[in-house]
């Protein structure tokens, strides 16, 4: 109850500062607190800083769309979609706050440009507004709750690591010894929930960020060395020394193992965690490039203008004076979910949380705030709600509810606005509605985001990069095909449940590791004259039949 006393004393801060600005809308300054708000030191920080260098960045492009193309509003909405797709599509190359940071600039400038657009006023100032209210909220939930929060767990994330580096190469111990080795779900399920969990354990803390990057680095190799040790190896090592406890000179050694009992794949992998594992400064291999998922990328930069387009259809459609919040409150929330696989289940929770928090908007805003005098009495009104909010917001099953419905209370109830009408009170809230039912929609009938459908997605993906690799016309390309192939392995773990992991997807990391050292032998083996189309005649193996399989249903 104390982060929830905290929380609403900070937005309720927040408001009254907005206020006594005379800022249009104070209530942003309000709902920043909600957004920003953290358990931990180290997220609020983080979520702090992308909340204020989206908000910045994105308010200067709503305002320069605003001011030049406020005119014109086929091509303000044109502009507002390119700029959506754009934020969106870059934001699901990153994670977590990255991610928002880049989101988070694509729909403020929306909500910029469409506020504007339809309160019928051309005025940048809205923008700066936007970005004062982002940084009193920033400022006031910093004051409140840095000193009760907890701190970031940089060395948890070390000694978790530490635990599921030791697992694996049990496992390799094992296979060279002969014996069995323990069950590949367990190992698959922590290298899965650190990998889901590395950037908030890591937040705010340093040597937390740095052992995250090694997490990034190594998760790929970690899971090759589960698929390469899956099946009895064909010779084994007779009398396998005691094995320090140390990662590095127990990785020198197994290597070295795994090379004289005829397992080059496996000595490789081992090779290149060692690597990896030297630290965040070491360089990737050669050939190594960023890899990026073209069909993820162009589904998420699809989703916010497939949603403002819906909208603005509908908005010219009917004339409705409240279209553009309508607008606004589609492109905000298909912006904000674009890049997640459980985009179609938030999307519920948003509605739950808009439903109910634009009842009881509507409800403050026509009963109680009209009566209430001066700012203080304003503040003690809708304070119960808010702090109703806030304890929500600590239940695990009504968090995500609980922030929306915080949120759309105070954008309906708009506490500190002179009376409306009721007719105008109501038609506003059920604008927000609108604009989330049509998110809705967009995930749910057109672009799906949730988990099948990027499992389906990345095995597409994995298909044409096992056919990549398999075709590729030098070392450089094979090794890029490769990586590419691993990376998208791992993604494929991060919304797969472990104990379903399929024998077809670590057969084919298996499958590409010893395709790439195999070739790898071969060509330098051969003289420099005839390394490249003989090396690949001479070694064309055949890409396992489920993933070929997968790559026609394409």
């Amino acid at each position: 109850m104390a982060w929830a006393l905290r929380t609403t004393l900070a937005a309720l801060l927040a408001l009254a500062i907005a206020a006594g600005l005379g800022i249009q809308h104070p209530w942003w300054a309000a709902m920043t607190v909600w957004l920003v708000a953290q358990p931990t030191r180290g997220l609020l920080l983080e979520r702090g800083v992308a909340r204020f260098v989206g908000t910045a960045l994105g308010a200067i492009v709503g305002a320069l769309i605003l001011h030049t193309l406020g005119g014109v509003p086929a091509l303000l909405l044109a502009a507002i979609a390119v700029w959506l797709a754009l934020c969106a599509g870059v934001g699901s190359l990153f994670r977590h706050f990255r991610n928002y940071g880049f989101v988070l600039a694509g729909y403020t400038a929306a909500i910029v440009a469409l506020f504007g657009l339809g309160d019928g006023a051309f005025d940048a100032g809205l923008a700066l507004d936007r970005v004062v209210c982002t940084v009193l909220g920033i400022v006031c939930v910093s004051l409140v709750s840095l000193h009760g929060a907890a701190a970031a767990r940089g060395e948890h994330v070390a000694v978790r690591l530490e635990a599921v580096l030791q697992r694996c190469l049990c496992r390799v111990e094992a296979q060279l010894r002969g014996a069995a080795p323990a069950p590949a779900v367990a190992a698959i399920a922590q290298i899965q929930a650190l990998d889901r969990d590395i950037e908030s354990d890591a937040a705010g803390s340093l040597s937390g960020r740095r052992v995250a990057l090694r997490v990034r680095r190594i998760a790929g190799p970690l899971l090759e060395l589960i698929a390469l040790t899956l099946q009895p190896p064909a010779a084994t090592v007779s009398e396998l020394p005691a094995m320090p406890h140390k990662a590095d000179d127990r990785l020198v050694l197994l290597a070295a193992h795994a090379a004289s009992a005829g397992q080059p794949a496996l000595a490789a992998t081992l090779d290149e965690l060692r690597q990896a594992l030297r630290g965040p400064a070491a360089s990737l291999p050669s050939g190594v490039a960023w890899d990026i998922d073209v069909a993820a990328m162009s589904r998420a930069a699809l989703r916010p203008v497939v949603a403002l387009a819906i909208a603005a259809a509908l908005w010219w459609g009917t004339g409705w004076q409240m279209g553009a919040m309508m607008a606004m409150t589609a492109a905000l929330f298909a912006s904000l979910f674009s890049s997640s696989d459980q985009g179609n289940q938030a999307l519920l929770q948003v509605l739950l949380g808009s439903l109910s928090g634009a009842l009881l908007g509507a409800g403050a805003r026509l009963l109680a705030l009209p009566h209430a005098e001066g700012l203080l009495p304003v503040l003690l009104c809708i304070a119960p709600f808010l702090l109703l909010g806030a304890w929500l917001m600590q239940r695990p099953r009504t968090a995500r509810m609980a922030i929306d419905l915080t949120l759309t209370f105070l954008l309906v109830a708009q506490p500190g606005s002179p009376p409306v009408p009721a007719a105008v009170a109501l038609h506003q809230a059920a604008a927000i509605v609108a604009g989330v039912l049509l998110a809705v929609a967009t995930y749910w009938l057109i672009l799906p985001a949730t988990p099948a459908a990027r499992r389906r997605l990345l095995r597409r993906r994995i298909a044409r990069l096992a056919s990549r690799l398999e075709r590729a016309p030098d070392a450089a390309a094979a090794l890029r095909a490769h990586r590419r192939l691993r990376a998208a392995q791992v993604r494929l773990l991060a919304c797969s449940d472990p104990r379903q992991a399929t024998a077809d997807t670590l057969q084919c990391l298996a499958w590409a590791r010893r395709r790439l050292t195999s070739r790898s032998l071969a060509e330098a083996a051969m003289p420099p004259s005839t390394t490249g189309r003989a090396a690949t005649a001479a070694h064309a193996e055949r890409v396992p039949t489920s993933t070929k399989d997968n790559h026609r249903e394409r």
